[in-house]
């Protein structure tokens, strides 16, 4: 104890300090509970439409929106395909999909990945590392998809969709 008599500033001061570290903690928690709701909608998302496109078939039944760009312009988008892929990929059917998507199924893994270590941070409370991509391989990814949806609306493109 200290030799000093503690006067009413000081002693709301103590109070606002505590008070401030269980709100700190409540704040955290309720954070780590948003994060936990978010992955496990993100998943039940997933979950529901993989269940949709095992049933359904893209195209032939069940509700799926055409591409606005392939209905203005008549060409595909880097995504044309991708729910017909998603089908055959849901199936089973890797080689099928990567003809209706190539990009799509070389994509998806890192996603999933990106997706895994968003949800074990989320199940186990830890800070989420966010991994901040250099400007120059955004370009790259960039170039990447445009490549391909000018190479996609040629005649050397090798899968028809």
């Amino acid at each position: 104890m200290s030799s000093f008599p503690q006067t009413s500033d000081t002693k709301s001061r103590d109070a606002s300090t505590a008070f401030g570290g269980v709100l700190s903690r409540v704040r955290n928690s309720s954070q780590i509970a948003r994060r936990r709701l978010t992955a496990l909608f993100i998943w039940s998302v997933i979950g529901l439409g993989s269940v949709y496109l095992w049933i359904f078939e893209p195209g032939k039944t069940g509700y799926f929106p055409a591409c606005p760009f392939r209905m203005l312009t008549g060409l595909n988008c880097p995504g044309c395909g991708s729910t017909r892929g998603l089908h055959r990929l849901v199936h089973g059917d890797l080689a099928g999909a990567f003809q209706f998507n190539a990009l799509m199924v070389i994509v998806l893994p890192f996603l999933l990945y990106a997706l895994a270590r968003y949800t074990i941070a989320a199940v186990t409370g830890r800070p989420y590392q966010r991994h901040y991509v250099n400007q120059r391989y955004l370009w790259m990814l960039l170039a990447v998809i445009m490549v391909f949806w000018i190479f996609r609306n040629t005649r050397f493109y090798p899968f028809p969709i």
